[in-house]
């Protein structure tokens, strides 16, 4: 009898080898499926995801106005759109002519801005190109943002080029700052 248990052991051991020759299969087969050389998504900066090639606007963020020590946007108050766009093409200017969003009525870059070639013009937030080539412009001004904006949401922005066309990325809003209550609750019942 106990041969009998020793053998029944054995063979228990010997049925679970091949299911963990499976596992570590199905492991090595997932991590060598992600060492392709395709690119797959976008960037993670924030508000990055355009798909033209030759302009491209990352790290936008819209800065809004906060109820002091809480967690809310304040009511009737505007923003400020920051944002980066990169011209890389090697022979044309290219010309940021609109901004519009459903998120603001108004959304106001003057006249336009000349984005030159080969070059990154930062609106808001230096970067090594702005700041060596003197492209640093302000951030955009948006005003009567929608009630329905919140904190840490993303909301569409198009951006209009002369040459690129329309690039219409997802932006997001500043999150609280830190240290900040949940917003007191306006209205209701």
């Amino acid at each position: 009898m106990i041969n009998e248990i020793r053998t029944a052991t054995a063979g228990a051991g010997r049925r679970r080898t091949p299911g963990l020759a499976l596992v570590g299969a199905a492991l090595l087969a997932v991590t060598a499926t992600g060492c392709g050389d395709e690119v797959i998504g976008s960037s993670t900066n924030r508000g990055s995801g355009s798909e033209t090639e030759e302009t491209t606007v990352e790290n936008a963020f819209i800065v809004p106005t906060f109820m002091p020590g809480y967690c809310a946007i304040q009511v009737g108050s505007g923003a400020q759109m920051r944002f980066t766009v990169t011209n890389n093409s090697s022979d044309s200017v290219d010309r940021l002519t609109e901004i519009s969003t459903s998120a603001a009525n108004i959304v106001d870059i003057g006249s336009g801005v000349e984005i030159p070639r080969r070059s990154t013009v930062a609106f808001g937030q230096p970067s090594a190109e702005a700041v060596d080539t003197g492209t640093e412009r302000p951030a955009v001004q948006m005003s009567e943002l929608s009630p329905d904006l919140k904190p840490a949401m993303t909301t569409d922005v198009t951006f209009r080029f002369d040459r690129a066309g329309e690039i219409t990325v997802p932006v997001p809003v500043e999150a609280c700052p830190r240290g900040d209550e949940p917003g007191p609750e306006i209205g209701g019942g």
